[in-house]
């Protein structure tokens, strides 16, 4: 049973069945199972960076935030428009990207590649940089960063 919220695929709200339900998030199994079918990033730990359905460099600890690491977890057939959230049916986006996206459904890689944070790793990151900071927020007490080892 997943503790998700549910939407009905009915048009009519007073009369919905259990049948009808289906969860409008994606359960963490899922969630799992998304990240590990998402394309490696050669070099670096599987377990903290994939590349998103558009080829964008993103780090699994910068999950539903706004910088050019973050992702979500994408319907590549939007909910809105029948998508079920099921592994099948989800990937992973840059967050940048999955906000343009939004409930298109026909939405082709290049198109969501216009629409990415340019971040690339090079073997100069290696020598000089051996993890990437991330500084969310603004300068003060408000500040928080961030570490997320390569």
């Amino acid at each position: 049973m997943s503790s998700s919220p549910t939407r009905s695929h009915s048009s009519s709200s007073t009369s919905t069945t259990n049948k009808d339900e289906r969860p409008r998030f994606f359960d963490s199994k899922t969630k799992r199972l998304c990240w590990a079918k998402a394309e490696i990033v050669a070099g670096r730990h599987p377990e903290r960076w994939r590349k998103d359905a558009a080829g964008n460099i993103v780090c699994k600890r910068f999950c539903n935030c706004q910088g050019c690491l973050c992702f979500e977890y994408d319907h590549i057939l939007p909910f809105s428009k029948g998508g079920e959230s099921k592994v099948e049916n989800c990937q992973i986006l840059q967050t940048r990207v999955n906000r343009f996206k939004s409930d298109k459904d026909q939405v082709d890689r290049t198109e969501l590649q216009g629409f990415s944070c340019d971040v690339k790793f090079t073997d100069m990151t290696d020598l000089i940089l051996p993890f990437v900071i991330v500084v969310v927020g603004v300068w003060g007490a408000n500040s928080i960063v961030v570490f997320c080892l390569t």
